[in-house]
């Protein structure tokens, strides 16, 4: 199981210091603060500027680093990082790094060494993968249930508009009866900043059965409305929102030779998230 990071290493995470700090171990290999603030270096530097030094930055980055060194510990035990296919890779990277002249840049050691943890942690991946593929037996078989799933069910297009208390909902609900568009009241009202722009306007569409089970709250309020109908205000963690149905379709599922590619895809990454699942549940992380 993944473990979660305390805010009290997070908070030295965020701290820089003239001195590293350990962050966390992993089956005795420590992770020091040193190793965040040169990520942290990189990113900024590579961005431009626009990625900057945050606490959210560095608890991702530390675990990630944390997934990555589970990763490389197990790539190792494997011997990995002895096999052709990572040998080949490394040194044909070296060598176009050398081609460009960018082995002449002062950050080009830290860099290459990021590469190096990166192209071994995919190496391990691939191995997962290679190991126990998905077949196109199990595609067909998560077609199979795709379809059943989703076989005489409707999908919706929302817009939205969330307000922070009950009285903001009716003044929503108010000004819609009184025939202000949508899109209007969202661009006054919502609190959601990115309606500022779209009119409340979310143009992915969502399964009804989707958001039946993730989403029940929503799925009561649109379940029955027709096309251009809004619902009642709901609440649900100290937010307010009203909905409209853009649109409203039946759910359309491709046949299986256009699906089978993204589901081979979808199917082999779980199998790497099993697999690095199982080495969190062995590993002794300490904080």
């Amino acid at each position: 199981m993944k473990t979660t990071l305390t805010a009290a290493i997070l908070m030295a995470a965020f701290a820089t210091s003239a001195y590293a700090q350990t962050l966390v171990t992993v089956n005795g290999e420590k992770i020091d603060s040193s190793a965040i603030d040169t990520q942290v270096q990189l990113i900024t530097e590579q961005s431009k500027g626009q990625v900057q030094d945050s606490q959210q930055l560095r608890a991702g980055l530390l675990n990630r680093m944390v997934t990555q060194t589970l990763v490389n510990q197990e790539a190792k035990k494997l011997q990995l990082e002895k096999s052709a296919a990572y040998k080949d890779a490394l040194e044909k990277s070296r060598a176009a790094a050398k081609q460009q002249g960018a082995d002449k840049q002062a950050n080009f050691k830290q860099q290459f060494a990021t590469y190096e943890r990166d192209l071994l942690s995919d190496t391990y991946m691939y191995h997962v993968v290679s190991q126990n593929p998905a077949t196109e037996a199990d595609a067909q078989k998560f077609y199979n249930d795709y379809q059943a799933r989703y076989k005489g069910t409707d999908e919706v297009k929302l817009s939205e508009i969330f307000v922070a208390n009950e009285a903001d909902a009716k003044a929503v609900t108010a000004d819609l009866k009184k025939g202000q568009s949508f899109a209007d009241v969202a661009k006054a009202k919502s609190i959601d900043g990115a309606a500022k722009q779209t009119g409340g306007v979310n143009p992915r569409y969502m399964p009804l059965k989707d958001l039946q089970e993730s989403a029940p709250l929503v799925y009561g309020a649109v379940a029955k409305l027709k096309k251009g109908q809004y619902s009642q205000a709901v609440s649900a963690q100290n937010v307010w929102a009203v909905f409209k149905v853009d649109d409203k379709r039946a759910v359309d599922v491709p046949e299986f030779a256009k699906m089978k590619p993204a589901i081979l895809n979808q199917l082999n990454n779980e199998r790497i998230n099993n697999a690095i699942g199982q080495l969190y549940q062995n590993a002794d992380i300490k904080q």
